[in-house]
């Protein structure tokens, strides 16, 4: 057989073998080896496509003459983000709520594991579908190591983002325990159209307690107390500090007084009611029997409602104080949760995991779990909302009374609402801040 063109019979000088495709046709028989510069170029140019296909699917398809393919799964991808970018803007509180949902982190981390291997398996095909055939055995190595550095890459994404998933389902179902929701945290959990949502000035009152640093094998050691008053309706948020060395404590069991001697103070209570758990009169078992009797006794000595405590032990309240916020530095007179609002997100989502685990150890609290999701909703608003902290200053108009009149006026101060030291209810002198 004579082959009247050299170029034909080395497989064309630029190593596309003629009309038939790469390698002259050899797709249906044996291919020949591309050499030369060809062979870099053709590969790059596959493995530059490949490695955009998770961002831009089927454009290696389309590249490759699949046009239905391609454009199939174009189409979707812009569908899809389409979709994600309407429900992020509208549905912000969804997503704030399904993230306190330990089924749908679930999900969330089954479908991140699942993405994970759909885009590595995207990219090899994006690969395949390009690569040109008769590589030399040195250009396929260098090819196929190349590949399984680009999945390697672009799975680190989504199974860091199942990581995360995993965490915080984690920590909801160690922190929040399944416990039915109380009475008075009733219409904050109510769902939107019910007859129970916001009726009147609706506020959730809730107990917060942090402990000071102590030594080992000693009696915890209450360092701060504060009642967060929330307006469940526009997230106005009232931070009332009650000085921890308050005399005169009525102490309350929930069914009666509790004896307390008079010059005890309110820190106290919290001791008191973790070594003689019985104090509690109404026979119900609480896995903290110290922070029951405080927040009960709290509540009788304001007046009001406080279905739910916090309590965070020294590890965890400095961590939470030493996140980073927006502002330059934290403002005076305001209690350091009221700085956990202006963390960074970026700053938060680095430190989240070693964050998730100290507040595992740390925090203790009786908020049930499906109470989460309505919290995350009103958390929202919290966001943009009045901050309010207020604090007794001391004087002689209140000398260290826990019994003060003055203490359940103060309380019963609107959430966000400030308050001018002038109009300080019942000649209680105060100290009024805006955390915003």
């Amino acid at each position: 057989m004579v082959v009247d063109d050299p170029a034909a019979a080395r497989g064309g000088t630029d190593g596309s073998g003629g009309p038939d495709g790469p390698g002259g046709g050899a797709r249906g028989g044996r291919a020949r080896p591309i050499t030369g510069a060809a062979a870099p170029l053709r590969m790059g140019e596959a493995l530059l496509i490949a490695a955009v296909s998770p961002v831009l699917p089927g454009i290696a398809h389309l590249r490759a003459g699949r046009v239905r393919l391609g454009g199939a799964l174009l189409g979707a991808q812009a569908a899809a983000l389409t979709a994600a970018a309407l429900v992020s803007g509208r549905y912000r509180a969804l997503f704030l709520e399904l993230s306190v949902r330990p089924s749908w982190l679930l999900v969330l981390v089954a479908a991140c594991v699942v993405l994970a291997g759909l885009w590595a398996l995207l990219i090899a095909h994006s690969y395949a579908v390009l690569a040109p055939d008769g590589l030399a055995p040195l250009w396929r190595l260098a090819g196929g190591t190349t590949v399984s550095v680009l999945c390697l890459l672009v799975i680190v994404p989504p199974l860091s983002l199942a990581q995360y998933g995993y965490v915080q389902r984690d920590l909801i179902r160690t922190v929040f325990k399944d416990a039915p929701v109380a009475s008075a945290a009733v219409q904050a959990a109510a769902r939107p159209g019910d007859a129970a949502r916001w009726p009147g000035t609706a506020r959730l009152n809730v107990l917060l307690v942090s402990f000071a640093p102590r030594p080992p094998r000693e009696p915890a050691r209450v360092a701060g107390i504060t009642l967060a008053a929330v307006d469940t309706r526009t997230g106005g948020t009232t931070l009332l500090s009650l000085p921890g060395d308050l005399r005169h404590v009525p102490a309350w069991s929930g069914a009666g007084p509790v004896p307390f001697p008079p010059g005890r103070p309110l820190a106290a209570v919290y001791r008191e009611g973790a070594a003689h758990p019985e104090l509690l009169g109404d026979g119900a078992r609480v896995p903290d029997p110290g922070a029951e009797l405080l927040k009960r006794t709290v509540a009788h000595m304001i007046g009001q409602e406080v279905p739910y405590y916090v309590k965070v032990d020294a590890r965890g309240a400095g961590e939470l104080a030493a996140t980073p916020s927006g502002a330059v530095t934290a403002k005076k007179g305001c209690p350091f949760w009221a700085n956990i609002r202006d963390a960074e997100p970026l700053a938060m989502l680095k430190r989240y995991q070693r964050l998730a685990r100290v507040l595992i150890n740390s925090v203790n609290t009786d908020l049930p779990r499906r109470l989460l999701p309505p919290l995350a909703a009103l958390a929202a608003k919290i966001e943009n909302a009045e901050i309010t902290s207020l604090r007794p200053a001391p004087g002689r108009a209140f000398a260290g009374r826990a019994d003060h009149p003055a203490l359940r006026a103060l309380a019963a101060v609107a959430p966000g609402r400030p308050v001018p030291a002038a109009r300080a209810p019942a000649g209680l002198p105060i100290l009024s801040v805006s955390c915003n």
